[in-house]
């Protein structure tokens, strides 16, 4: 099996996990715009970007077809993602009057990455935007002793490690599919730490 088939399979796996804990915390009652609602837009648009990713990688890229448009809309996804993650930290952690302030920082931050995104192409543009937040996060998680948040966060910046320096050791398993791999159990960790956020 081909390195593009595994990245895509894995792709897959994390897509259809992320799916089936969006469907779980979405049950769970909350007001529109509170901690637990943003979470949830976390981890649905993660699933959306993780499928993308896997029909980009098993077909386009697979394919040497133009891959611009796809990829873009895979980045774009996951800039969606540090978005709700952004506005799921200021509604757990911060006063109101803090809260309408990262709101506007986050609007801005989408803004921006969505716009750099069309004219970079590399996939360190999507990892420097969504680093400060998930470090603002995991610093907020560590104040509050929420060990399945600080858990995950850590575990998904050690996935994010792995695939900047390009490890490849596990062949046909790449950086990409070691990234999806570790992910998945980073982001059990975040689902958990999730259902325990704030639902007004």
């Amino acid at each position: 099996m081909s390195v593009l088939a595994v990245t895509s399979i894995t792709n897959i796996l994390l897509a259809s996990l992320v799916f089936f804990l969006a469907g779980r915390m979405s049950r769970i009652p909350k007001a529109r715009f509170s901690a637990a609602w943003y979470f949830t837009g976390v981890l649905l648009l993660l699933g959306v970007a993780a499928l993308i990713g896997a029909v980009d990688h098993g077909f386009f890229e697979s394919a040497q077809l133009p891959r611009y448009f796809i990829q873009r809309a895979d980045w774009i996804a996951l800039g969606g993602v540090t978005f709700c993650l952004l506005l799921t930290t200021a509604k757990q952690f911060f006063a109101p009057r803090f809260q309408r302030i990262l709101l506007i920082a986050a609007v801005i931050q989408f803004a921006a990455d969505s716009a750099a995104v069309l004219l970079v192409d590399s996939f360190l543009d999507v990892i420097l935007n969504y680093a400060p937040v998930m470090l603002l996060l995991l610093g907020m998680s560590i104040k509050a002793r929420s060990i399945h948040l600080t858990a995950g966060l850590l575990i998904l910046s050690v996935a994010s490690a792995i695939q900047v320096m390009g490890w490849d050791a596990l062949s046909p398993l790449d950086r990409n599919g070691v990234y999806h791999v570790v992910s998945m159990l980073g982001v059990v960790f975040l689902y958990f730490g999730g259902v325990t956020l704030k639902t007004k």
